[in-house]
């Protein structure tokens, strides 16, 4: 939407690099102030920006109101009970939602797309536990993989956990665009 002579109306998003560069010269002590003057948002805005996590990092929440408004696409689902969610990705696009209890094992799928290859479960619309595991092996390197070994220290990994690995590398693999945005609950922490 374009601003009108006065710069009313929505300003322009903010690309990746800016936040980025946000996350950067806020880590080497500039204030939200100085930053919000910089990037001509209000403070409340900056804050916003700040609390976006930079690539590849988690996103924690940890209010169980935050948590149950980020899930409110899966109803009747008790939220709280889950403290995974997974948004499979095929590049930008979300194909697939997971919420993940692992203390009772137990997945919960939402699918955003027509297209079964592009889906976490492909045509599975109520994935098990074993799935669910079989998914992840899929998302990550295979426990077979020659020098194995080599590769989990590349990634600062002691053991092959394919939970572990997916947190290091988003579950991207060369061949595809899919991969995994996570998102935790850990209330109290």
């Amino acid at each position: 939407m374009a601003q009108n002579q006065r710069g009313a109306g929505r300003k322009k998003a903010i690309s990746k690099e800016m936040l980025q560069e946000i996350h950067s010269r806020h880590t080497a002590g500039e204030t939200v102030t100085a930053l919000a003057k910089a990037y001509g948002v209000s403070r409340q805005t900056m804050h916003h920006y700040l609390k976006v996590p930079k690539e590849g990092e988690k996103r924690i929440y940890r209010s169980l109101k935050q948590w149950q408004w980020l899930n409110r696409d899966f109803p009747g689902v008790e939220a709280g009970d889950y403290m995974l969610r997974m948004d499979y990705m095929n590049g930008t696009e979300r194909c697939s939602r997971l919420l993940v209890n692992f203390r009772d094992r137990q997945v919960i799928v939402a699918n955003e797309t027509d297209i079964p290859f592009h889906r976490a479960f492909g045509i599975k619309l109520r994935p098990t536990w074993e799935d669910f595991e079989s998914f992840l092996e899929e998302r990550c390197m295979p426990k077979a993989r020659d020098r194995l070994r080599l590769v989990l220290e590349d990634i600062g990994l002691d053991s092959y956990d394919p939970m572990a690995i997916i947190e290091k590398t988003q579950g991207r693999m060369a061949e595809d665009q899919q991969w995994l945005k996570l998102s935790y609950f850990a209330p109290g922490q």
